[in-house]
């Protein structure tokens, strides 16, 4: 047997540290890694969540959020949302080491080269592609031939792609997908690829074993924090409380486990690294926001910073339900449990089989500038060099939505809005650090949301009649009743959608006076030792899954701090 993981207790913990990281989440435990390679840097790593090291943790589909028992995951239920008929959204995240890489789809995209540009263009030098593509290579260990220009072989943290689709409905949309004329992608993260608009296979963070690859796993795997467990320091379901600031100086954190409190001072600087909702959450705590919001909870006001929590943005998206043979579906693991018996077998014995979370292998990405209006591509109406697709169709071996048909078997479209308008807030419910945080997406709110989401629905639609025209048993279910004019559509949206648990843009990079928190340097406004690293620095959602962009993230910022301190 392994040695145990070498966690420490918050009275173990050493007065002062050089580095603090709060949050071991998806980008913490990168940043953590990076700031420790140094043996003569001292790092403590703080999570709220618990290290939960299960077998089942490991296993792709057992670990995914639907899936999982809750141990590794923090729900907050969203306020009701005017737009789309009073609902409420149950907003995910990882409360655990290895954050939302532990409980997630395992996709690794990066986006687009455009994007980052687009990022630098907003006055973020720095942040174009060229800038940021060789963060992704450094940490990627690509486990497929893949072009080494653009792929990592010696990183951490591995991703593959499978080799065979394993449920029949995947090849018959992809076969349709290229009958409307939109291309086959063999690459989705190639930067060759400068409009990826077209369908192709996904990769996914799995490792060799065919375990899920968290952030945790790949760059804070137990034998390695053994080596350096003399200067990196890991304890969890800890609790930081607020920031101690004295002028321009992040001087020390308050601490509380377990029922013990403890204020640990940083010699050097504190990175947050909490998430879209815990930096900024932290924050306000800690008088660092909206100056009149903090004042309402009777905190002090240290830096009014209107920008902290607004500008949050998340992929909405709406599902189109097929019904199909239950053997066509995920379903049948839970129907036909002789089937999960043999599906254990084959994860157990050859690492293949259902377990692996193939529910979701491909996606179909596509600008609805370059639709009709039935859904279909124009023929021969070229796409300008860059252009961005704005709706992704992820097909989906199951019903995809909030409360997933469990009565037949599922074949669904989920249809994501890539580049969404809308914009919502996260505000303090009291000044209390265990009080659930106000979060307010605002989805749809700004009515250009709708022209894409209608075009993408309708473009699922066109798929549908491919696959129903290729013999493929694909019946409607729960979906558009007659004509598919916009009043048709709108109903379908308002009531089969959900969140796609992709929350950035809350602590967002950009001018002060432009509602931006950190600077490109990631350094918080007014603050000269005070980083964010994680999705909220991101001036807005990229059209892309985002583990990957955020582990860039967080290697740029650790670059960003082991540069200054070199500097110094």
């Amino acid at each position: 047997m392994g040695q145990s993981y070498p966690e420490v207790s918050l009275d173990t913990t050493q007065p002062e540290y050089d580095y603090i990281v709060v949050g071991g989440g998806t980008a913490g435990c990168v940043i953590a890694n990076r700031l420790s390679q140094d043996p003569k840097h001292c790092v403590l790593l703080v999570e709220r969540g618990p290290l939960a090291d299960s077998w089942a943790s490991r296993v792709p589909l057992l670990s995914s959020d639907f899936a999982s028992d809750g141990s590794r995951t923090r729900k907050i239920l969203s306020t009701p949302q005017v737009a789309v008929q009073g609902k409420s959204f149950g907003l995910y995240t990882g409360s655990t080491l290895g954050g939302s890489s532990r409980i997630n789809q395992m996709i690794y995209t990066r986006g687009l080269p455009a994007e980052y540009n687009a990022w630098r263009d907003a006055g973020n030098p720095g942040w174009g592609w060229d800038d940021i593509k060789p963060y992704f290579v450094k940490s990627e260990k690509a486990l497929y031939e893949s072009n080494p220009s653009d792929h990592g072989r010696t990183g951490e943290w591995c991703n593959q792609t499978s080799s065979d689709l394993q449920f029949p409905g995947f090849s018959h949309v992809i076969t349709a997908a290229k009958s409307l004329g939109l291309p086959y992608i063999e690459d989705v993260n190639s930067s060759d690829v400068t409009s990826a608009v077209g369908c192709g296979r996904l990769h996914f963070t799995r490792d060799q074993n065919q375990h899920r690859h968290s952030t945790y796993h790949a760059f804070l795997p137990a034998d390695l924090c053994h080596q350096r467990k003399t200067n990196l320091h890991i304890i969890t379901n800890a609790t930081v409380d607020s920031l101690v600031i004295n002028g321009n100086r992040c001087e020390s954190v308050n601490i509380r486990s377990k029922g013990a409190k403890k204020t640990i001072k940083s010699t050097h600087e504190v990175i947050l690294s909490a998430g879209p909702f815990g930096s900024p959450h932290l924050l306000m705590l800690s008088g660092i926001g909206p100056a009149s919001h903090i004042k309402e909870h009777d905190i002090p006001v240290i830096k009014d910073l209107p920008g902290v929590g607004d500008h949050l943005q998340d992929h909405f998206a709406v599902s189109v339900g097929f019904e199909v043979p239950m053997r066509h579906s995920l379903l049948c693991l839970e129907k036909r449990p002789w089937i999960f018996v043999f599906e254990l077998i084959r994860y157990l014995f050859w690492g293949t089989g259902l377990l692996l979370a193939l529910v979701l292998q491909t996606a179909i990405f596509a600008a609805t500038s370059h639709l009709d209006d039935g859904g279909r591509p124009i023929k021969n109406k070229a796409l300008e060099k860059d252009t961005l697709p704005d709706i992704e169709i992820m097909p989906m071996a199951y019903d995809s939505t909030d409360i997933p048909e469990k009565g037949r078997g599922m074949f669904s479209m989920l249809n994501v809005l890539l580049h969404p308008k809308s914009k919502g807030t996260v505000r303090l419910s009291s000044k209390n650090p265990e009080d659930p945080l106000i979060i307010d997406p605002r989805y749809l709110t700004h009515p250009d949301d709708f022209l894409p989401l209608r075009a993408s629905v309708r473009l699922s639609l066109r798929l549908r009649d491919q696959m129903i025209a290729q013999g493929y048993p694909l019946k409607d279910w729960d979906g558009i009743k007659g004509d598919e004019d916009d009043v048709a559509i709108d109903k379908l949206i308002l009531r089969r959608n959900r969140t796609t648990y992709h929350y950035t843009s809350t602590c967002r990079m950009a001018p002060e006076g432009e509602g931006g928190v950190v600077n490109h340097e990631l350094l918080v406004h007014g603050f000269e030792n005070l980083r964010v690293a994680d999705s909220s620095i991101f001036p807005w959602v990229l059209g892309a899954h985002l583990q990957a962009p955020v582990v860039a993230v967080a290697e740029k910022g650790a670059d960003m701090v082991l540069r200054k301190r070199k500097d110094t």
